[in-house]
């Protein structure tokens, strides 16, 4: 085999693809490798470890075709340490050599025959815009639970209709919903599949988040896949079994009272007065008919309060969350105001987003968070 390709646009790729290969704990250790396939005019690098593959297609002369493994990680830092311009690889004896400029480097190559079979990528069956799927599994993935303790709640809920994507994350204390437009592009809707939410996340994340369109399938012949396109990179990730709860039936809608606040101002309220207490701490809020004091304590004596406006409908009350569970609810508005409906006790408070305090609240990203009780 033996190509020439751009360096930047190859290690990029290389890079990319090389995510997913295994490292030195592969349990085998063709997974550490990075499959390289060279034909007509472009070559095609990919990376797999059972759990998910990376796949790019990149533009090359292609002066021999051919197939090889190669350790991936250390091509793609390889690769994106040479010097710009064009990068020569070539096969030699068992061995593949790159060079660009002055620099030259040669690596062993892996044996072929012991690299796995990757699952088929199913067909697309919808797409939508990169940015806004990004930022909502961005956060589904600090909601979801980490851990084994319930690994279908490490995974995040995608139920598909015709119009939208609805996302659904939660580690048991905390419920997020997410719905995010999109175009369906065949009559035969999935109707629903659970993805590990860290990867799901790390995979948007790699492929770009711009105004681009990413293309979303849902199947595959055997093991069933999502995979997730945008431009000539494609990422597949393995499903998770498909009990995930009914969670929708846990959002509440009876309050003793809602307030609507500025989301930024509150967001900064509550990152200022936790620098006396762990982001893990209680954060109190004191709801009254014109003002919420937002309250946290440290050790002894050590306390911050900030008041801000707020737009109350019911009656007043104190409530008490945890500072950084509050934190990453805020983090999935886009819009300018919240509404938080809170009970009595430690029932479930609910966050919605409105344009204005007299607004109605939007449906589309939904926060549901469990209180704590009220510290001494």
């Amino acid at each position: 085999m033996r190509f020439v390709s751009e360096s930047t646009r190859l290690g990029r790729a290389a890079t990319f693809a090389a995510r997913h290969t295994a490292g030195t704990a592969a349990p085998i250790p063709a997974l550490s490798g990075l499959r390289v396939s060279a034909d007509d005019d472009a070559v095609r690098l990919t990376g797999y470890d059972y759990e998910a593959s990376s796949t790019v297609l990149v533009p090359a002369e292609v002066d021999e075709p051919g197939e090889l493994l190669l350790p991936g990680r250390v091509f793609a830092e390889i690769v994106h340490a040479l010097p710009q311009g064009q990068v020569r690889v070539h096969t030699r004896e068992g061995v593949v050599e790159i060079s660009a400029g002055a620099t030259e480097f040669t690596l062993p190559t892996l044996p072929l025959a012991d690299y796995p079979e990757l699952p088929t990528p199913p067909a697309p069956v919808g797409a939508l815009d990169a940015a806004p799927f990004a930022r909502a599994v961005a956060q589904m993935s600090r909601i979801a639970i980490r851990g084994d303790a319930v690994p279908v709640l490490s995974g995040t809920l995608l139920e598909f209709d015709a119009e939208s994507v609805t996302l659904t994350s939660s580690d048991r204390f905390r419920v997020a919903i997410h719905q995010v437009p999109w175009k369906a592009t065949g009559p035969d809707l999935p109707a629903r599949a659970v993805v590990p939410a860290r990867m799901l996340a790390d995979a948007t994340r790699s492929l770009g988040a711009g105004t681009d369109l990413l293309t979303v399938g849902l199947g595959g012949e055997g093991e069933a896949v999502l995979s997730l396109g945008l431009d000539e990179r494609l990422t597949t990730l393995r499903l998770l079994d498909d009990t995930y709860p009914a969670l929708r039936t846990k959002v509440p809608t009876d309050f003793v009272g809602t307030v609507v606040l500025a989301v930024e101002e509150l967001r900064a309220a509550l990152r200022r007065v936790c620098i006396v207490a762990d982001r893990y701490a209680a954060v109190v809020l004191t709801i009254g008919p014109d003002e919420v004091v937002v309250g946290a304590a440290g050790d002894v004596d050590t306390r911050g309060r900030e008041r801000l406006a707020g737009h109350l409908d019911g009656d007043g009350g104190t409530v008490a969350f945890n500072a950084g569970y509050l934190l990453d609810g805020l983090e999935g508005f886009d819009s300018e105001y919240v509404r938080l409906g809170f009970q009595e006790g430690i029932r479930p408070a609910l966050l919605t987003g409105c344009a204005a305090p007299d607004a109605e609240s939007g449906q589309d990203v939904v926060y549901v968070a469990m209180p704590r009780r009220l510290p001494a």
